[in-house]
């Protein structure tokens, strides 16, 4: 989420990634040595909490138990870290789970930190992100695959970029949980894993086959404890093959449950193993794969360079904002003069109220850039249009509570304050949408003779505009506006007057 408030924080040295995923929380903390990453820590603790998620959407008493005792533990490392040096991001189950807000304060409070919940897309270009800087490209497509414990993300790209992506909802944890839920093993239930599996795969196989790929990679905790287990078994080199996964099922089936010990396998990975091996079973089936080699870097590290992109001023939410203006066919003449003012008119405010020049003034201008997507719709009330684009649409780099009150922000931009769907309380975002409102009156038509100076002073709720006199003069439907905004930010509580001179 962004940090709009003002507050003073410690020089950066180290950068820290957490993965709160559905089988393993992990985190990672590391520091950019001549441009290169230097990993320091590793903690991974499989807090099984896919396992946890209820019929009804809730998290059970057990599964929030183990996450915020984990989560204490990671925050002891985490709380001197200045809040832009770590990121944190829940994936699948806490997309899931229906009492997420309740969930993310305790978690926050633990860590110190914000966690950011991202989407399947989101979780998708991340993964791809850190395989990327793993193993370097060869020319040509490479087809990335991770199998985490609620979903497995199947992407496609060339070098750095991907170019299609899809987060499939199947994992080690929810196929275990859904098949093998008593520990028993039976031809039956794999076959029913296999098939359920299959028909996840089914609407998106064909677009991955026909644009086709010369690399297969795999990434995260499965992938790689069945490349493990393939080596220790003498099957390959650690390569992984249809035929190495037909004999790990086929040994389960042996077994007949899912505590089984094999040669190369970790107590604690022993309750999903098989449920992994089915998914990517299927994977093998239906993309017609060969071979794969695992990866040793995943969403973490792929995290850890978003954040160095972020750090040095290379984010990729930027180019997701200018695409998305650009999808909606955004005047962006207009759009940039409204952020150059909006952007002014915080300079003149962010002291006095408390704003960050970093975070905010980027929500800011990407607002400013995207509140008129919605014309492309209709022109009657497109404000609406344009949030509900801002808040639905993938936007690559943006996680749902950044896109939440960027949506927010773009709602708020014309006519009544949306009271009903805005975050009042939080002041920050409220007063980000003021700047806005008033910098979209300012270039609501064509002023041919330019803008006047215009200065902006705030203390609290008391907001001071002065203009020229006779520029006001010159201009009454700027003025007419400027009466109405008063009577609209009056309703939420905020004093604004106009001053001429």
């Amino acid at each position: 989420m962004f940090n709009l408030s003002s507050r003073p924080e410690a020089a950066a040295s180290h950068i820290a990634a957490l993965d709160l995923g559905s089988n393993s929380f992990h985190m990672i903390v590391a520091r950019w040595d001549n441009g290169q990453l230097t990993l320091l820590d590793r903690l991974r603790e499989p807090v099984r909490l896919g396992f946890g998620l209820q019929a009804d959407g809730s998290l059970s008493k057990d599964a929030r138990e183990r996450a915020l005792a984990c989560l204490e533990r990671f925050g002891e490392c985490l709380r001197a870290y200045p809040s832009r040096s770590v990121r944190i991001v829940g994936t699948k189950t806490l997309r899931s789970v229906n009492d997420g807000g309740e969930f993310l304060a305790a978690a926050e409070a633990r860590l110190g930190h914000p966690v950011e919940i991202i989407s399947g897309d989101e979780e998708a270009r991340l993964i791809y992100l850190g395989v990327a800087h793993c193993i370097a490209p060869d020319k040509g497509n490479r087809i990335v695959m991770d199998i985490g414990g609620g979903s497995t993300e199947v992407i496609l790209g060339e070098g750095m970029t991907t170019s299609l992506k899809e987060s499939l909802s199947m994992g080690c944890v929810a196929i275990t949980k859904q098949f093998f839920h008593d520990g028993k093993v039976s031809e039956k239930s794999i076959t029913k894993a296999l098939i359920a599996c299959l028909q996840e795969l089914q609407p998106v196989k064909d677009e991955f086959i026909e644009r086709g790929w010369q690399q297969v990679l795999g990434a995260s905790g499965s992938i790689k404890a069945v490349a493990k287990v393939c080596e220790a078994n003498g099957w390959s080199d650690g390569a992984i093959t249809a035929v190495s996964l037909d004999k790990i099922i086929a040994r389960y089936l042996d077994e007949g449950k899912l505590d089984i010990d094999m040669p190369g396998l970790s107590d604690d990975r022993k309750p999903v193993f098989l449920g992994g091996a089915i998914v990517l079973r299927a994977l093998f089936e239906a993309l017609q794969l060969k071979t794969m080699i695992a990866a040793d870097w995943a969403l973490r590290e792929g995290l850890l360079f978003d954040q160095k992109g972020r750090l040095e001023n290379h984010d990729i939410r930027q180019a997701s904002v200018d695409a998305l203006a650009l999808r909606f066919h955004v005047n962006m003449e207009k759009a940039t003069a409204v952020e150059s003012t909006a952007l002014q008119l915080l300079a003149q405010v962010a002291q006095t109220w408390q704003l960050t020049a970093n975070d905010a003034s980027k929500l800011l201008g990407w607002a400013a850039r995207l509140y008129q997507v919605g014309l492309d719709i209709a022109h009657n009330d497109y404000h609406k249009h344009s949030a509900y684009i801002v808040q639905h649409v993938d936007l690559a780099g943006c996680s749902r509570a950044e896109q939440a009150q960027l949506s927010a922000l773009v709602l708020a931009h014309r006519k009544r304050f949306p009271a009903k769907n805005f975050p009042l309380d939080n002041i920050d975002l409220v007063r980000l949408a003021i700047l806005l409102r008033l910098a979209a009156i300012f270039h609501r038509g064509r002023i041919k003779d330019g803008l006047p100076v215009i200065a902006l002073t705030a203390e609290g709720k008391k907001i001071k505009l002065s203009l020229p006199q006779q520029w006001l003069q010159n201009h009454p439907l700027t003025q007419a506006d400027l009466e109405t905004e008063q009577r609209h930010l009056g309703d939420v509580g905020y004093q604004l007057d106009v001053v001429s001179g």
